[in-house]
Protein backbone atom coordinates (compact mmCIF):
# COMPACT_ATOMS: atom_id res chain seq x y z
CA UNK A 1 0.00 0.00 0.00
CA UNK A 2 1.55 3.37 -1.01
CA UNK A 3 1.73 6.49 1.17
CA UNK A 4 -1.24 8.23 -0.48
CA UNK A 5 -3.41 5.16 -0.15
CA UNK A 6 -2.40 4.77 3.49
CA UNK A 7 -3.35 8.38 4.22
CA UNK A 8 -6.72 7.97 2.53
CA UNK A 9 -7.35 4.80 4.52
CA UNK A 10 -6.43 6.50 7.80
CA UNK A 11 -8.64 9.50 7.03
CA UNK A 12 -11.55 7.24 6.14
CA UNK A 13 -11.05 5.26 9.33
CA UNK A 14 -10.94 8.45 11.43
CA UNK A 15 -14.14 9.75 9.82
CA UNK A 16 -15.85 6.44 10.55
CA UNK A 17 -14.69 6.51 14.17
CA UNK A 18 -15.95 10.08 14.65
CA UNK A 19 -19.28 9.16 13.08
CA UNK A 20 -19.63 6.20 15.39
CA UNK A 21 -18.81 8.40 18.37
CA UNK A 22 -21.46 10.86 17.30
CA UNK A 23 -24.02 8.06 17.14
CA UNK A 24 -22.92 6.85 20.60
CA UNK A 25 -22.14 3.38 19.33
CA UNK A 26 -18.76 3.49 21.02
CA UNK A 27 -17.83 4.47 24.55
CA UNK A 28 -16.33 7.77 23.38
CA UNK A 29 -15.51 10.66 25.64
CA UNK A 30 -18.29 12.72 24.06
CA UNK A 31 -20.84 10.56 25.88
CA UNK A 32 -18.75 9.53 28.83
CA UNK A 33 -17.28 12.37 30.87
CA UNK A 34 -16.49 12.02 34.53
CA UNK A 35 -14.82 13.69 37.42
CA UNK A 36 -13.19 11.17 39.69
CA UNK A 37 -15.30 10.13 42.66
CA UNK A 38 -12.87 9.99 45.55
CA UNK A 39 -13.50 7.30 48.14
CA UNK A 40 -14.69 8.79 51.40
CA UNK A 41 -12.10 8.73 54.18
CA UNK A 42 -14.79 9.50 56.72
CA UNK A 43 -18.41 8.73 55.92
CA UNK A 44 -20.67 11.74 56.57
CA UNK A 45 -23.17 11.40 59.36
CA UNK A 46 -25.87 12.94 57.18
CA UNK A 47 -26.45 12.76 53.44
CA UNK A 48 -28.95 14.47 51.18
CA UNK A 49 -29.89 12.90 47.86
CA UNK A 50 -32.09 14.57 45.25
CA UNK A 51 -33.37 12.24 42.53
CA UNK A 52 -34.72 14.29 39.64
CA UNK A 53 -37.28 12.57 37.39
CA UNK A 54 -37.51 14.82 34.36
CA UNK A 55 -41.01 15.35 32.95
CA UNK A 56 -42.92 13.28 35.52
CA UNK A 57 -46.51 14.49 35.72
CA UNK A 58 -48.33 14.52 39.05
CA UNK A 59 -50.96 12.06 37.81
CA UNK A 60 -48.26 9.59 36.72
CA UNK A 61 -47.45 8.77 40.36
CA UNK A 62 -49.91 5.98 41.08
CA UNK A 63 -49.93 2.31 42.13
CA UNK A 64 -50.02 1.15 38.52
CA UNK A 65 -47.14 3.13 37.00
CA UNK A 66 -44.97 3.77 40.05
CA UNK A 67 -45.62 0.87 42.44
CA UNK A 68 -42.27 1.17 44.22
CA UNK A 69 -42.43 4.92 44.74
CA UNK A 70 -46.08 4.75 45.74
CA UNK A 71 -45.42 1.98 48.27
CA UNK A 72 -42.27 3.69 49.52
CA UNK A 73 -44.29 6.76 50.46
CA UNK A 74 -46.97 4.64 52.12
CA UNK A 75 -44.38 2.71 54.14
CA UNK A 76 -43.08 6.01 55.54
CA UNK A 77 -46.56 7.31 56.30
CA UNK A 78 -46.14 10.01 53.65
CA UNK A 79 -48.11 11.32 50.72
CA UNK A 80 -46.69 12.78 47.52
CA UNK A 81 -46.85 16.57 47.36
CA UNK A 82 -46.71 18.92 44.41
CA UNK A 83 -45.03 22.23 43.64
CA UNK A 84 -45.72 24.97 41.11
CA UNK A 85 -42.54 24.98 39.01
CA UNK A 86 -43.64 28.18 37.22
CA UNK A 87 -43.47 30.34 40.37
CA UNK A 88 -46.99 31.60 39.80
CA UNK A 89 -46.71 31.64 36.01
CA UNK A 90 -43.56 33.77 36.01
CA UNK A 91 -40.99 31.08 35.08
CA UNK A 92 -41.32 29.00 31.93
CA UNK A 93 -41.79 25.29 32.52
CA UNK A 94 -38.63 24.09 30.79
CA UNK A 95 -36.11 21.65 32.24
CA UNK A 96 -33.05 23.90 32.38
CA UNK A 97 -34.62 26.68 34.49
CA UNK A 98 -36.44 24.08 36.59
CA UNK A 99 -33.41 22.04 37.57
CA UNK A 100 -31.20 25.09 38.00
CA UNK A 101 -33.86 26.46 40.36
CA UNK A 102 -33.54 23.25 42.37
CA UNK A 103 -29.75 23.37 42.37
CA UNK A 104 -29.44 27.06 43.24
CA UNK A 105 -32.52 27.34 45.50
CA UNK A 106 -33.47 30.43 43.48
CA UNK A 107 -35.82 31.31 40.63
CA UNK A 108 -34.81 32.10 37.04
CA UNK A 109 -35.17 35.83 37.69
CA UNK A 110 -32.10 35.46 39.90
CA UNK A 111 -30.07 32.60 38.38
CA UNK A 112 -30.60 33.75 34.79
CA UNK A 113 -31.47 30.45 33.08
CA UNK A 114 -34.85 31.21 31.54
CA UNK A 115 -35.23 28.38 29.00
CA UNK A 116 -33.38 25.42 27.48
CA UNK A 117 -31.49 27.71 25.11
CA UNK A 118 -29.91 29.76 27.90
CA UNK A 119 -26.17 29.34 27.54
CA UNK A 120 -25.30 30.52 31.02
CA UNK A 121 -23.36 31.07 33.07
CA UNK A 122 -25.60 30.48 36.06
CA UNK A 123 -25.56 33.77 37.98
CA UNK A 124 -26.03 32.45 41.52
CA UNK A 125 -24.18 29.91 43.61
CA UNK A 126 -25.30 26.30 43.48
CA UNK A 127 -25.95 24.23 46.57
CA UNK A 128 -22.70 22.38 45.77
CA UNK A 129 -20.71 25.61 46.07
CA UNK A 130 -22.51 26.72 49.20
CA UNK A 131 -21.82 23.38 50.83
CA UNK A 132 -18.14 23.55 49.90
CA UNK A 133 -17.91 27.03 51.44
CA UNK A 134 -19.45 25.96 54.72
CA UNK A 135 -17.81 22.50 54.86
CA UNK A 136 -14.52 22.50 52.92
CA UNK A 137 -14.01 18.78 53.46
CA UNK A 138 -17.45 17.85 52.09
CA UNK A 139 -18.09 15.81 48.95
CA UNK A 140 -20.79 16.23 46.31
CA UNK A 141 -21.97 14.06 43.43
CA UNK A 142 -23.78 15.05 40.22
CA UNK A 143 -24.80 12.75 37.36
CA UNK A 144 -27.00 13.31 34.31
CA UNK A 145 -27.46 12.14 30.73
CA UNK A 146 -28.82 15.51 29.55
CA UNK A 147 -25.96 17.51 28.07
CA UNK A 148 -27.40 21.05 28.50
CA UNK A 149 -27.81 20.52 32.25
CA UNK A 150 -24.33 19.04 32.59
CA UNK A 151 -22.77 21.97 30.72
CA UNK A 152 -24.66 24.60 32.72
CA UNK A 153 -23.83 23.13 36.12
CA UNK A 154 -20.23 22.25 35.35
CA UNK A 155 -19.72 25.65 33.75
CA UNK A 156 -20.55 27.10 37.13
CA UNK A 157 -18.54 24.56 39.16
CA UNK A 158 -15.24 24.68 37.31
CA UNK A 159 -13.39 26.09 40.34
CA UNK A 160 -14.59 23.48 42.84
CA UNK A 161 -11.83 21.12 44.01
CA UNK A 162 -11.96 17.91 41.99
CA UNK A 163 -11.29 15.97 45.17
CA UNK A 164 -14.55 17.29 46.62
CA UNK A 165 -16.97 17.32 43.67
CA UNK A 166 -17.56 14.47 41.22
CA UNK A 167 -19.62 15.12 38.08
CA UNK A 168 -20.60 12.51 35.51
CA UNK A 169 -22.14 12.80 32.06
CA UNK A 170 -23.55 9.48 30.87
CA UNK A 171 -25.29 8.43 27.67
CA UNK A 172 -28.69 7.43 29.13
CA UNK A 173 -30.53 6.51 32.33
CA UNK A 174 -29.20 2.96 32.31
CA UNK A 175 -25.66 4.33 32.35
CA UNK A 176 -26.61 6.83 35.07
CA UNK A 177 -27.91 3.96 37.18
CA UNK A 178 -24.75 1.96 36.60
CA UNK A 179 -22.57 4.91 37.61
CA UNK A 180 -24.43 5.32 40.88
CA UNK A 181 -24.29 1.61 41.65
CA UNK A 182 -20.58 1.55 40.83
CA UNK A 183 -19.57 4.65 42.78
CA UNK A 184 -22.00 5.15 45.61
CA UNK A 185 -20.85 2.91 48.46
CA UNK A 186 -17.23 4.06 48.21
CA UNK A 187 -17.89 7.70 47.32
CA UNK A 188 -20.49 8.49 50.00
CA UNK A 189 -21.07 12.19 49.17
CA UNK A 190 -22.65 14.62 51.59
CA UNK A 191 -24.90 15.95 48.82
CA UNK A 192 -25.97 14.27 45.56
CA UNK A 193 -28.14 15.10 42.57
CA UNK A 194 -29.10 12.20 40.29
CA UNK A 195 -30.96 13.18 37.14
CA UNK A 196 -33.10 10.68 35.19
CA UNK A 197 -34.28 11.81 31.76
CA UNK A 198 -36.14 8.90 30.11
CA UNK A 199 -39.65 10.01 31.13
CA UNK A 200 -39.17 13.43 29.53
CA UNK A 201 -37.79 11.87 26.35
CA UNK A 202 -40.81 9.57 26.12
CA UNK A 203 -43.15 12.53 26.54
CA UNK A 204 -41.50 14.39 23.66
CA UNK A 205 -41.54 11.31 21.45
CA UNK A 206 -45.18 10.56 22.18
CA UNK A 207 -47.27 12.42 24.73
CA UNK A 208 -46.89 13.60 28.32
CA UNK A 209 -49.86 11.50 29.31
CA UNK A 210 -50.01 8.44 31.61
CA UNK A 211 -52.33 6.80 29.06
CA UNK A 212 -49.69 7.07 26.32
CA UNK A 213 -47.99 3.65 26.04
CA UNK A 214 -44.48 5.01 25.56
CA UNK A 215 -44.76 7.52 28.39
CA UNK A 216 -46.28 4.91 30.73
CA UNK A 217 -43.52 2.42 29.91
CA UNK A 218 -40.83 5.02 30.65
CA UNK A 219 -42.44 5.88 33.99
CA UNK A 220 -42.61 2.19 34.94
CA UNK A 221 -38.99 1.57 33.96
CA UNK A 222 -37.87 4.62 35.93
CA UNK A 223 -39.77 3.34 38.97
CA UNK A 224 -37.95 0.00 38.61
CA UNK A 225 -34.62 1.83 38.21
CA UNK A 226 -35.21 3.80 41.40
CA UNK A 227 -36.11 0.60 43.24
CA UNK A 228 -32.74 -0.88 42.24
CA UNK A 229 -30.92 2.26 43.34
CA UNK A 230 -32.74 2.20 46.65
CA UNK A 231 -32.07 -1.46 47.36
CA UNK A 232 -28.48 -1.61 46.07
CA UNK A 233 -27.22 1.81 47.15
CA UNK A 234 -29.32 3.97 49.46
CA UNK A 235 -30.60 1.23 51.76
CA UNK A 236 -27.11 -0.20 52.30
CA UNK A 237 -24.30 0.90 54.61
CA UNK A 238 -21.15 2.44 53.19
CA UNK A 239 -18.12 0.39 52.21
CA UNK A 240 -16.74 1.29 55.65
CA UNK A 241 -19.81 -0.21 57.33
CA UNK A 242 -21.38 3.10 58.38
CA UNK A 243 -25.01 3.99 57.73
CA UNK A 244 -25.49 7.74 57.30
CA UNK A 245 -28.78 9.43 58.11
CA UNK A 246 -30.21 10.11 54.65
CA UNK A 247 -32.70 12.68 53.43
CA UNK A 248 -33.91 11.52 50.01
CA UNK A 249 -36.02 13.80 47.85
CA UNK A 250 -37.73 12.64 44.65
CA UNK A 251 -38.80 15.53 42.43
CA UNK A 252 -39.87 16.46 38.93
CA UNK A 253 -39.22 19.70 37.06
CA UNK A 254 -42.44 20.00 35.04
CA UNK A 255 -45.35 18.07 33.58
CA UNK A 256 -46.45 18.36 29.98
CA UNK A 257 -49.31 18.64 27.54
CA UNK A 258 -49.29 16.81 24.23
CA UNK A 259 -45.64 16.26 23.39
CA UNK A 260 -44.35 19.53 24.81
CA UNK A 261 -44.03 21.80 27.83
CA UNK A 262 -42.78 25.29 28.61
CA UNK A 263 -46.00 27.23 29.16
CA UNK A 264 -48.39 27.49 32.09
CA UNK A 265 -51.14 24.90 31.76
CA UNK A 266 -52.06 23.04 34.92
CA UNK A 267 -50.45 19.82 33.68
CA UNK A 268 -47.21 21.64 32.80
CA UNK A 269 -46.72 23.82 35.86
CA UNK A 270 -47.41 21.32 38.65
CA UNK A 271 -44.79 18.68 39.46
CA UNK A 272 -44.75 15.94 42.12
CA UNK A 273 -42.24 15.52 44.94
CA UNK A 274 -41.63 13.25 47.91
CA UNK A 275 -39.19 13.95 50.74
CA UNK A 276 -38.21 11.08 53.03
CA UNK A 277 -36.46 12.18 56.22
CA UNK A 278 -34.65 9.67 58.44
CA UNK A 279 -36.33 8.47 61.61
CA UNK A 280 -36.17 11.07 64.35
CA UNK A 281 -35.76 14.05 61.99
CA UNK A 282 -38.52 16.55 61.23
CA UNK A 283 -40.06 16.51 57.75
CA UNK A 284 -38.29 18.62 55.14
CA UNK A 285 -40.06 21.94 54.63
CA UNK A 286 -40.85 22.10 50.92
CA UNK A 287 -43.53 24.40 49.53
CA UNK A 288 -41.86 25.55 46.32
CA UNK A 289 -39.46 24.14 43.76
CA UNK A 290 -36.61 26.25 45.16
CA UNK A 291 -37.14 24.74 48.61
CA UNK A 292 -35.89 21.34 47.41
CA UNK A 293 -32.23 22.29 47.08
CA UNK A 294 -32.38 24.45 50.18
CA UNK A 295 -33.86 21.61 52.25
CA UNK A 296 -31.11 19.27 51.08
CA UNK A 297 -28.43 21.83 51.93
CA UNK A 298 -29.92 22.60 55.34
CA UNK A 299 -29.88 18.91 56.20
CA UNK A 300 -26.16 18.37 55.56
CA UNK A 301 -24.71 21.68 56.73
Amino acid sequence: MDFITQNRTLRSGLKLLLALCAMSLLGCSQSDEAGQCMAAVQVPGRQAVIIGIDGLRTDAVNPSLTPFLFQLAASQGLAWGRVDVSNGRTQQTYSAPGWVSVLTASWASKHGIVDNSSAGPIKTQTVFERLQSSKPDSHSFFVTSWRPLYDLVQGRLGDLPKTGHAAFFRRDDAAVEQEVLTSWRACQPDLAFIHLDAVDQAGHHGSFDPSDPGYAAAVQETDSRIRRLWEKAFALPSAQGAMPQRLIIFASDHGGIGNTHGRYSETERWAPFLAISPTGYPPAQIKDLVDIGQAALNFVQ
